[in-house]
């Protein structure tokens, strides 16, 4: 069973909402957004050509970010695939905020 820890990276408001950002958290590539004040951590790769989804468009109605460079979409809460070209899920990450900072748990 692999051990998980809550990283904080940065302040809740330096995420606007409904936009993403890259940090580097554990060694990887986390993208986290905000939408309307609720926090998603995914890996910041598309698997389609490896584009940075932190830099993709969010969905706030239905939870997804599509993919800056072909479009692909992805479920903010559980990565999965909702839109080709992509064809592979990816990994999400538990996320919220204590006081006042956000955190992503890998």
């Amino acid at each position: 069973m692999a051990i998980t820890r809550r990283h904080v990276i940065c302040e809740t408001a330096a995420l606007p909402d409904g936009k993403g950002e890259s940090f580097e958290v554990a060694g990887r590539r986390v993208a986290v957004f905000n939408v309307d004040g609720e926090f998603f951590a995914l890996e910041d790769r598309c698997p389609h050509a490896d584009a940075p989804l932190a830099d993709g468009y969010v969905h706030r109605r239905e939870k997804c970010v599509a993919c800056p460079w072909h479009g692909a979409e992805f479920d903010l809460r559980t990565g999965k695939v909702q839109c080709p070209p992509a064809c592979e899920d990816i990994a999400a990450y538990p996320a919220g905020v204590d006081a006042g900072k956000v955190w992503v748990e890998i």
